[in-house]
């Protein structure tokens, strides 16, 4: 089975669908971009221009999900949505209106196991980490790793703070925490790490034209490989599965010695 990354914000608007499509688009095997932000989901309306109908996604599967295991399972593919024509790269579309994030919430843990099963790695769009109740606090406390997206300023790192701590709680430790800083800013990655205590994974340009493309649906899809988020995209990407692998590594040591 694939592996789960969670993406989420720090506050703002620092990129994490924008980062999330651009990661799976340049994945290197079958990726999954499932939009799990009980704010509502941008890629319908974003990279895909409007082009498919909106009745597909999040809300469609979570009501299945809640039938069972084995109806999650067989519904989630009916609710993927290509996003290139190899039909490798799909994302499941989030909710249309905040105000159905409530009726998520009880089956988050039954979306996770759904999205766990998949055949390919899943990138989830958690969007902002707040104390609401319709949070998708499954898919962030199982996910291999959690990458907070945030740009180098003092008012997203101190957003962050309170957010890492959330997760740290959720999660029982920071060891698959990591931060996904974009463009540029009044902070260093160094004082970054310093400050928030969570290594910097990537760091990714500010790309305006691209973020266009993929988070408003203006412009060209063609010429986004030659870009500068997309070829920065695949070394990011790299790192994130390195750390699962380092993570699972260690895992495997720890369980022959014991």
């Amino acid at each position: 089975m694939g592996e789960l990354y969670a993406l989420m914000s720090a506050g703002g608007s620092p990129g994490v669908t924008t980062t999330a499509v651009a990661l799976a688009l340049t994945w290197p095997t079958a990726a999954i971009v499932a939009e799990c932000d009980p704010s509502g989901g941008d890629v319908l309306a974003g990279v895909l221009a409007g082009h498919v109908p909106a009745r597909q996604g999040l809300i469609e599967h979570a009501i299945e999900a809640g039938r069972g295991r084995w109806a999650a399972d067989v519904d989630l593919a009916a609710q993927l949505v290509p996003l290139d024509a190899g039909q490798t790269k799909k994302v499941l579309p989030g909710l249309s209106d905040p105000r159905q994030a409530a009726g998520v919430a009880a089956a988050w843990p039954a979306v996770l196991k759904s999205l766990a099963n998949q055949r390919a790695d899943v990138i989830a769009d958690c969007g902002r980490l707040d104390a609401g109740e319709e949070q998708p606090r499954a898919v962030l406390a199982a996910a291999d790793v959690v990458a907070i997206v945030l740009r180098p300023t003092l008012r997203q790192v101190w957003s962050a703070q309170p957010r890492i701590g959330m997760l740290e709680r959720l999660r029982g430790s920071r060891d698959q925490l990591g931060l996904l800083v974009v463009g540029r800013g009044t902070h260093s990655a160094r004082e970054i790490v310093r400050a928030l205590g969570v290594p910097v994974l990537a760091v990714l340009p500010f790309d305006a034209r691209t973020a266009s493309v993929l988070s408003d649906g203006h412009g060209a899809r063609q010429r986004l490989i030659a870009s500068p988020l997309m070829k920065s995209a695949p070394a990011a990407g790299k790192v994130l599965r390195q750390r699962v692998h380092v993570c699972h590594t260690e895992s495997a040591e720890m369980r022959t010695s014991g």
